[in-house]
């Protein structure tokens, strides 16, 4: 009984000291970590922030937030947030689709690439890669969020845009006349193939594509 009682207050202690040690995994999963919160009724928070997901393919239900020094985290619900600030960017609570998750979706923070008052957005989301060694690595992901929706994004690898880029794209742009017309004429700056060209190609088209939609305007 002695030695039972040992072992529990040994887990709550070691319980207690990993709640108030600062820890990144990745913007889903860290606690203690320097930030400013920005709610949907305007006020902004700014002291540490506490993120926790299951793992990269659950939703984020809530984010807990200390303000100042204090120690003391308070819970605010996803619709209570505008964004979050860390590490100098902002991060939205976005619908990830076409990612090959669990039911093909979640809830998660993705950092935004674009500005903010572009219609067609871009995002990145942090995933982690285990290799076959056990190593693991932190990779980024395109994401897309088309005009007129603010909530879903889509995975810019997934069968939402590849393949048929040309036909698929200029089709959801073709208030962009301009645009729509370089995308289906398959311009090398304003198209990517089914064939993986590598997250740096699939980003610097869609940059091009947002840079050009916002002049078209």
């Amino acid at each position: 009984m002695i030695y039972k009682k040992i072992v529990l207050a040994l887990i709550l202690i070691f319980l207690f000291h990993s709640c108030g040690t600062p820890y990144y995994a990745g913007v889903n999963d860290m606690g203690g970590q320097p930030a400013t919160l920005l709610l949907t009724t305007g006020v902004e928070l700014n002291g540490k922030v506490q993120i926790k997901s299951f793992d990269q393919y659950s939703n984020i239900s809530y984010v807990n937030f200390a303000e100042g020094t204090s120690n003391n985290y308070h819970n605010y619900p996803l619709n209570e947030i505008d964004y979050l600030y860390f590490n100098g960017s902002k991060f939205y609570v976005k619908l990830l689709q076409g990612n090959d998750m669990w039911g093909g979706n979640a809830l998660r923070f993705v950092k935004q690439l674009t500005p903010n008052n572009s219609d067609l957005q871009l995002y990145e989301n942090e995933f982690l890669v285990k290799s076959t060694d056990g190593k693991v690595t932190k990779e980024m992901q395109l994401f897309v969020q088309l005009p007129q929706n603010k909530l879903e994004i889509y995975n810019a690898q997934s069968d939402k845009f590849i393949p048929k880029f040309d036909e698929k794209v200029s089709n959801y742009l073709q208030n962009c006349p301009e645009l729509s017309s370089k995308i289906k004429s398959k311009d090398k700056d304003f198209f990517y193939a089914f064939v993986n060209q590598g997250e740096t190609k699939r980003k610097q088209v869609w940059m091009n594509i947002v840079n050009e939609f916002n002049q078209c305007r």
